[in-house]
C-alpha cells in the first residue's frame, strides 16, 4: 500500500495498493485486521500499471462521493507501456465495477478543490488546473509551468476555504499557488524546506525529495515528510489560513 486518503465527512480511510491493482475504503477506526468496508479490484476497474507517479496515491473526494486514482507507468522501468490517465470512481463501488469517467493524458497526484469546482494535477514539470469533473481528453482550464513557476515534484494537498494548492517546488521546497493562476506564475510563498531541514551528515539526499504534504488548519501547520532525508518537518504557516 503507497498512499491513503481520509474522508472526514464519512469517517473513512481511503487506500491504493499498485500490486493488488486495488483500491480499499476502510472504517476511519479500523484497527488490527479488520476487512475493508469496500474493495475496488478487477478487470472492469481498469487499474493497470504501477510506478511512483502512478497507482501511487489516491484522493478521496467526500463532497463529490468520488475517488480519484492515477495510473499509468510513473516512470517505472520494465512495468509498461500502460495508458496514463485519472479513473474516477462512486464512492461507495464496490468489486469489479468500471469507473465513472476517465480523463486521459493526466497524470500524478490528484489534488481536489470543492469550493472552486477543479481538480488539481501535475505532469511535465507544471501545475494542470482541471473542471472538477473532466473526463476523455479535455483539456485543463489553465496551466501553471515556467521558469518563474519552479514547479517541483511531490504531492499536492489544497486548501479550499482560500483556494490554495500546495506541492513541492523547484527548489526542494513547498510552494503555494492559486487555483486561478495561469501561465508562469511564482508561488505566493514558498518555504524552503531543503535548506532548513538540510545537515552535514545527510547522504545522500541533502534533505530533497520532499514528499508528502498535510495541513493541519486547527494548529495553522503545514507537515512535509521528506523520505530520502528520513524525517517529517512542521512549519507554523498562520499566514495559509488567515
Amino acid at each position: 500500500m503507497h498512499g491513503m486518503g481520509f474522508d472526514p465527512i464519512h469517517d473513512e480511510l481511503v487506500v491504493n495498493s499498485p500490486l493488488a491493482q486495488a483500491i480499499l475504503s476502510f472504517r476511519g477506526a479500523a484497527t488490527g485486521e479488520e476487512e475493508p468496508l469496500r474493495v475496488i479490484q478487477g478487470p472492469k476497474t481498469q487499474i493497470v500499471g504501477t510506478g511512483y507517479g502512478a497507482l501511487s496515491t489516491v484522493t478521496p473526494d467526500p463532497h463529490g462521493n468520488e475517488i480519484f486514482l492515477p495510473i499509468g507507468d510513473g516512470g517505472y522501468r520494465g512495468n509498461g507501456p500502460h495508458e496514463t490517465g485519472i479513473l474516477v470512481f462512486d464512492r461507495l463501488a464496490n468489486g469489479d465495477v468500471a469507473p465513472k469517467r476517465k480523463l486521459l493524458g493526466a497524470s500524478g497526484q490528484v489534488g481536489i478543490d470543492h469550493i472552486a469546482n477543479v481538480m488539481i494535477t501535475k505532469g511535465g514539470g507544471g501545475i494542470m488546473i482541471y473542471d472538477r469533473k473532466a473526463k476523455d481528453n479535455d483539456k485543463p482550464l489553465r496551466v501553471i509551468r515556467g521558469p518563474n513557476s519552479s514547479v517541483g515534484g511531490g504531492q499536492i494537498t489544497t486548501y479550499p476555504e482560500k483556494g490554495w494548492i500546495i506541492t513541492g517546488s523547484g527548489d526542494g521546497g513547498y510552494g503555494v499557488w492559486h487555483v486561478n493562476d495561469n501561465g508562469d506564475v511564482p508561488p505566493r510563498w514558498n518555504i524552503p524546506v531543503k535548506a532548513i531541514v538540510t545537515r552535514m551528515d545527510d547522504h545522500p539526499a541533502l534533505g530533497n525529495q520532499n514528499v508528502g504534504v498535510a495541513l493541519v488548519p486547527h494548529a495553522k501547520e503545514l507537515f512535509v515528510a521528506s523520505s530520502q532525508a528520513n524525517r517529517v518537518v512542521v512549519f507554523a504557516f498562520p499566514e495559509l489560513f488567515q
